[in-house]
């Protein structure tokens, strides 16, 4: 049986080269993103499901899992979702720390919090998070980039005792 992939931020970079990846090598793969519609290189991949997902819309979160869900058995979540916030600390505006950090670290725990109970009746399961040399060691004119990296770090490595107890893991990278 094929096994499948959910990925976060599929529609460039890190996210859609390991959707590409992924198809390649025989897995079903659910993209999401923010605007499937504009995707015109996965799209064309018989094993490439694409899934509108704006990981700071806790409705779509919770929408879009479902969807996923209703594909097929998932084995795998890619948080990949983010970006990097640089800048010195006083030009940052409160709008801006907040939009990181929603993107960055609330968005993972949030996507992650809506696949537990599923990987939990299974007892299995894998979340992979993209995180960064930035959450084990601060950069200059990142210090919100580095934060959000740095949440990521803590919040999985805690995370993972909970997790491991019942066959599900967590993995960094």
């Amino acid at each position: 049986m094929k096994k499948t992939i959910f990925i976060t931020g599929a529609s460039a970079g890190i996210g859609k080269a390991t959707a590409k990846l992924f198809s390649e090598r025989g897995w079903n793969v659910i993209a999401t993103m923010r605007k499937p519609e504009n995707e015109t290189e996965l799209n064309l991949s018989s094993n490439i499901t694409l899934l509108p997902l704006d990981v700071t819309n806790l409705n779509q979160i919770k929408e879009t899992t479902q969807r996923a869900l209703a594909i097929g058995d998932i084995d795998v979540v890619f948080n990949n979702a983010g970006y990097a916030l640089f800048g010195i600390l006083e030009a940052i505006t409160d709008e801006q720390m907040v939009a990181q950090m929603e993107t960055n670290f609330f968005g993972v725990v949030r996507v992650t919090q809506a696949f537990i109970p599923y990987f939990r009746e299974k007892r299995s399961g894998l979340f992979i998070t993209t995180g960064s040399s930035a959450g084990l060691m601060g950069f200059p004119v990142s210090s919100m980039y580095d934060a959000s990296k740095w949440a990521i770090e803590g919040w999985s490595e805690s995370l993972s005792y909970e997790l491991n107890a019942v066959g599900i893991g967590i993995k960094t990278i």
